[in-house]
């Protein structure tokens, strides 16, 4: 009677909770869009609405800046910047098989676990604070997952490509492509934020680089005054550049100066403080290269010099691709764009499936119940994924 007693409960639980599911295996929200939901492809290769969206919350701050509040001018300044941008990952991967590599995601799983997390122990404060942060960048666990395994790839072409000798293999070598290929400089910055008055920017840049062309304040004397925002230079000692790693304004008046001789305003985008890409104004001094840094940072200019050269042939690559937009792409207004649904729908459907299942076989259910006092935190611990 007790065993019957607990079948019958059972079944109407399951019950109850078949009709209570019945609703999570109905299409999502209307404002909401599946992670997995391809927009359109590159090179034959889908890309999904995630990397589309986490691509926009990036250049929200630029459209809002360069575009102004007509939705209409916004929307063509988003599908522009993706265009322009979204071919660079699929490049890349189309290298990396050029040179015998190949993404895949399950071989990769185990590496890709540690280097989450590694990221996780050194940037938050546990998982949850890692989930919040992630969430509120638009950023999904599938598309970070993807970009962590590109970056293990990438790190592998860093030893390919010296062992292809498609790069300097000596020092004596390497010391000769830093020295045509690098530039030493310092910079004056100033980010055309959202609210920022533009005007009141270009003034005081305009002032700095008078100041600074006249003689009347070194560059140095300038940075400690707070004429620049950029605090990525904490060492002091300027900027190694190498050729093909910066936005084109910037790189083509870096290297056209001579040494000590300073830039016009420069009008280009970069990253600001917060992350966020912008309208800048630069002003820029060239130095010479100090021996002494390339000899104490020889590795590190190697790095970068190796991947200048994978970054040039990445970029042959991508000028013959292009993102092939499809219809639920081009139904998309980038200034409301529905919210990344993460996980597959299609997991949502077999749930109910599954708790149906359960009520019709209630001598399981019954055994499941009668150890669920042993397998409590097992059992939480599965649902919390589900």
């Amino acid at each position: 009677m007790k065993m019957k007693s607990v079948f019958l409960r059972t079944l109407s639980l399951c019950l109850a909770l078949l009709c209570l599911s019945l609703p999570l295996c109905s299409c999502k929200k209307d404002d909401e869009m599946n992670e997995k939901t391809v927009v359109g492809t590159v090179g034959g290769r889908e890309v999904y609405y995630d990397e589309i969206y986490y691509m926009a919350q990036g250049y929200r701050d630029l459209v809002k800046q360069t575009a102004g509040e007509d939705a209409a001018k916004q929307n063509e300044a988003f599908r522009t910047l993706i265009a322009e941008n979204i071919t660079r990952t699929y490049a890349m991967l189309a290298l990396c098989e050029e040179k015998g590599l190949t993404y895949d995601e399950k071989a990769m799983k185990d590496e890709i676990d540690e280097q989450l997390d590694a990221y996780v122990s050194q940037y938050f404060d546990g998982e949850e604070d890692f989930i919040d942060s992630r969430k509120a960048q638009g950023l999904t666990e599938r598309y970070l997952r993807f970009s962590l395994g590109t970056e293990l790839l990438y790190a592998e072409l860093l030893t390919v490509y010296p062992e292809q000798k498609l790069v300097p293999s000596t020092n004596a070598e390497l010391r000769a492509a830093i020295k045509k290929n690098f530039v030493h400089v310092y910079h004056l910055v100033i980010f055309n934020d959202e609210g920022d008055d533009f005007e009141a920017n270009r003034e005081r840049i305009n002032e700095a680089q008078a100041k600074l062309s006249s003689g009347d304040s070194s560059m140095y004397d300038l940075i400690k005054k707070g004429y620049s925002e950029d605090f990525s230079d904490p060492s002091g000692k300027g900027y190694y550049l190498v050729k093909g790693t910066m936005e084109p304004e910037y790189e083509e008046a870096a290297f056209s100066l001579d040494v000590l001789e300073v830039s016009d305003v420069i009008e280009s985008r970069g990253e600001n403080n917060q992350g966020q890409l912008v309208p800048c104004y630069y002003v820029i001094q060239r130095f010479a290269l100090d021996e002494d840094y390339v000899e104490e940072n020889l590795y590190a200019l190697q790095k970068e010099y190796y991947g200048s050269v994978i970054a040039a042939d990445m970029e042959k690559i991508r000028a013959t691709l292009s993102f092939a937009p499809n219809d639920e792409y081009n139904s998309l207004d980038f200034c409301n764009l529905p919210a990344v649904q993460e996980g597959n729908t299609a997991t949502v459907v077999w749930i109910c499936v599954g708790v149906g299942a359960l009520a019709v076989t209630g001598g399981a259910i019954a055994l499941i119940l009668i150890k669920r006092k042993h397998k409590k935190k097992n059992l939480a611990a599965k649902g919390t994924r589900a």
